[in-house]
Order: C-alpha cells, then sequence, then structure tokens
C-alpha cells in the first residue's frame, strides 16, 4: 500500500471537509475496506486520526477569527466522551459485516441532512434544556466512537438547535466537540485496530486537503455543492449495502 495512494484519498476526503465544513470523513472507512482492503475496524480507527488532524487543522484558523466557544464547547465534548467510550466498545463487540451495514445506513441519514436546507438560526430565547444538551452530546459521542466519523452533519445542527449558536459559530465550535470526541474514542480503542503506516498519510493529505477546501468554498454555490455530495453519499451507501449483502 503506497503512502502516496494514501495520502491522496485523504487529500480528496480533506477537500470535502474544507468545501463543506463536515461530512468528508464520512467516506473514510468506506474508501479504506473497499479500495486498500483494510479490515472495517481498522477503518474506522484510522478515521478516527485522519478526523481528528483535520479538526485540530480546522480549529486554528476560527480560533484566531474569534468563533469558537470555548467554555461550551469543551463541555459539550467531554460529556460526549462517555457516548464516543460506548460507541468505541460496541464497535469492537459486533461483527464487521454488521458495521458495515449501520455504515450504509449513516451515509443515507448524513444524505438527508446535507439535502435539506441548512439549520441557519434560532431565537436564543428557544434553547434547550440542559437534559436536551447531555442527550444529544452523548449521541454525537456514540455516533463518532462507533463509526470513526466526525460527524459534523449531527453537531452544527445540533448546537444550533439545542445551544442557539449562529451557524459560524456553530460550525467553528464543532470542530472543538469533533477533535474531543474523536480523541476519547481512540483513547479507547487503544493501539490493537490502529495502522499508523496507512493513519499518517491520510491525515497529512486531509489536513493539506481540508486548507484548500476552505479556501474554495468561497467560490462555490454551496448549495449545489451540498446536493452534489448527499447524491454521492446516498451513491456510496448503495454500494456498501450490495457489498455487505454479497458477502
Amino acid at each position: 500500500m503506497l503512502a502516496a495512494e494514501l495520502a491522496t484519498a485523504g487529500l480528496v476526503i480533506g477537500l470535502m471537509l474544507g468545501l463543506l465544513g463536515g461530512g468528508g470523513a464520512i467516506f473514510t472507512a468506506p474508501l479504506l475496506v473497499y479500495v486498500f482492503d483494510v479490515a472495517p475496524l481498522t477503518a474506522t480507527t484510522v478515521s478516527l486520526v485522519v478526523v481528528l488532524f483535520a479538526a485540530a487543522s480546522g480549529l486554528v484558523g476560527h480560533a484566531k477569527a474569534g468563533r469558537v466557544q470555548w467554555r461550551q464547547g469543551l463541555l459539550f465534548g467531554l460529556v460526549g466522551t462517555a457516548g464516543a467510550a460506548a460507541g468505541s466498545l460496541l464497535a469492537g463487540a459486533l461483527p464487521e459485516q454488521v458495521l458495515m451495514g449501520a455504515f450504509a445506513g449513516l451515509l443515507l441519514v448524513a444524505a438527508y441532512a446535507m439535502w435539506r436546507p441548512p439549520v441557519t438560526s434560532l431565537d436564543q430565547s428557544r434553547r434547550r434544556g440542559w437534559p436536551a444538551v447531555v442527550a444529544t452530546a452523548l449521541g454525537v459521542g456514540v455516533v463518532t466512537g462507533f463509526f470513526g466519523v466526525g460527524g459534523g452533519f449531527v453537531i452544527v445542527p445540533a448546537l444550533v438547535l439545542v445551544l442557539g449558536f449562529s451557524m459560524p459559530t456553530a460550525a467553528a465550535t464543532g470542530l472543538l466537540v469533533i477533535a474531543v470526541n474523536a480523541a476519547a474514542a481512540l483513547v479507547v480503542r487503544g493501539p490493537a485496530h490502529l495502522d499508523w503506516g496507512v493513519a499518517l498519510p491520510m491525515a497529512v493529505g486531509a489536513m493539506v486537503g481540508s486548507f484548500a477546501g476552505s479556501r474554495l468554498a468561497r467560490r462555490v454555490p454551496a448549495a449545489r455543492l451540498q446536493r452534489g455530495f448527499a447524491v454521492l453519499m446516498m451513491g456510496t451507501a448503495a454500494f456498501v449495502a450490495v457489498q455487505v449483502g454479497t458477502a
């Protein structure tokens, strides 16, 4: 397996992340499993590394611009670590075919979320109480830990709807939540299913692609791009489902 090929794959994933502000990492595990012949549990663990590197890289620019709500983001992320730990343990306990079948379902959910118009604002007086915040944070953590994805398509709307953030603040703070949850899931999974020879080239490529994608995003119509990626997710979900069904 060539490092250059993995870095190129990471670059493409990073471009998606940069262009959309999230969602691109959801392609990491299927790509590793069906193109690079990596075991599903290892693929989702490597995906966590890619997500962590890309989120940390993107967080720097947002932090400089003052868009990150550090206290609330850290609290949301720390609550979610319990869900991330539970999701990681569950992923390790299930058969690989079940894991990939569930991944096909996640792709469809993400495609639906991306196809819909984005949630952009919420009156601060309509913010949810702490039980909803805790439940949402735990749910986001489970998604990250189980599938090895950032879950930006869940986190950003959740921060808008549950905490009343503006869209730019939610997108920025969401990267902090993603980084915290991904780090927690990696700690729980440990080194047994982590191949650094696969993870590092992809992570570096994703960081470069994320930076380039964020620059290109200003020139591309966001709604058209989002729907295009939603169609790509649906196609990938169908492909994964067929592979699982014929295995």
